[in-house]
């Protein structure tokens, strides 16, 4: 008759490491940010409606912006958008994050315009 459980043998004492014979923990490794990172925001580049914005329709524009409401995390981040379509003749930018237009701060009308088919 065979047996389908074996008995556990004990392990020997002597082979077992028991806390006091393992080295002293070390302490984590304290990470610090890089010395580049500033975690305030940049300076705002222009106060917005400070540029006047006179564009023709129908017509494509490289856009740069930046975001200027307070409470959002691209607040004072300016973008450069390379083809932003005046329709009726206005430009707009809204920032992802906060969903509120970003004033624009420059434009450029492309030369030559891309064509549409």
């Amino acid at each position: 008759m065979s047996s389908e459980t074996e008995p556990t043998q004990p392990a020997p004492e002597a082979d077992q490491a028991t806390t006091s014979d393992l080295p002293p923990a070390e302490p984590p490794p304290i990470i610090e940010p890089d010395p580049e990172e500033d975690p305030t925001p940049p300076p705002p580049p222009k106060e917005p409606g400070e540029l006047n914005v006179q564009v023709e329709p129908a017509t494509w524009y490289e856009v740069t912006s930046a975001c200027a409401t307070s409470t959002c995390v691209n607040l004072n981040t300016t973008t450069t958008e390379p083809m932003v379509y005046s329709n009726a003749g206005a430009l707009r930018l809204v920032c992802g994050p906060c969903g509120k237009d970003r004033p624009i701060l420059d434009y450029t009308k492309l030369d030559p315009q891309p064509e549409m088919t």
